[in-house]
């Protein structure tokens, strides 16, 4: 997509010391891109969080050989 914008010559000079593009473009799109990735795994977080709340609802009344929460990090990590 082609767009003008105008950016804080500042931020993009810090951006740029801080990033592996060579160009504006390049440091804009790896800029987005860090911004959809932190989104996207607080997202998955906030989701395991739940399901994890959601399995000790569920297996309240069980006894189980294991904790929930050492069964899903094992899954989790596999």
């Amino acid at each position: 997509m082609r767009t003008n914008i105008v950016l804080d010559d500042e931020l993009m000079r810090e951006a740029a010391r801080h990033s592996s593009g060579k160009t504006k473009r390049a440091v804009v799109e790896e800029a987005l891109a860090t911004f959809i990735r932190v989104h996207e795994e607080r997202k998955r977080r906030e989701s395991y969080r739940d399901r994890l709340q959601d399995l000790d609802r569920k297996l309240a009344n069980l006894r189980l050989r294991e904790r929930p929460i050492d069964i899903l990090r094992r899954d989790r990590n596999r």
